[in-house]
């Protein structure tokens, strides 16, 4: 099991990642370089989409939030996120389901 120190270093290096790809000088490339990247950064946001499922899950399937004077995780979730309490649901309900390979 990670500690939180392992997790905060990996997700420090994915901050870190982005930032530097972001910085990239994409209009210098050719047009199939371009497609080629945009291939490749819609592989990492579906890895990452994957690993925020899989905590979402682990969150809600775990005690009830103490946030928010015990209100339900969609709402913890969209005051969090700062997005609509049917999108957090969604999202609870999609980390609910089996993830397909």
């Amino acid at each position: 099991m990670s500690s939180k120190k392992e997790v905060i270093a990996a997700l420090d290096a994915v901050d870190r990642a982005h930032r530097a790809a972001a910085a990239l000088p994409f209009q210098s490339l050719a047009p199939a370089d371009q497609r080629a990247l945009l291939v490749r950064l819609d592989a990492v946001a579906k890895q990452l989409a994957v690993t925020q499922r899989r905590l979402l899950g682990q969150m809600v399937a775990g005690p009830p939030p103490v946030e928010l004077a015990g209100a339900p995780w969609a709402e913890v979730l969209a005051r969090r996120l700062r997005i609509s309490v049917g999108e957090a649901q969604r999202r609870i309900s999609e980390a609910a389901a089996p993830i397909d390979s």
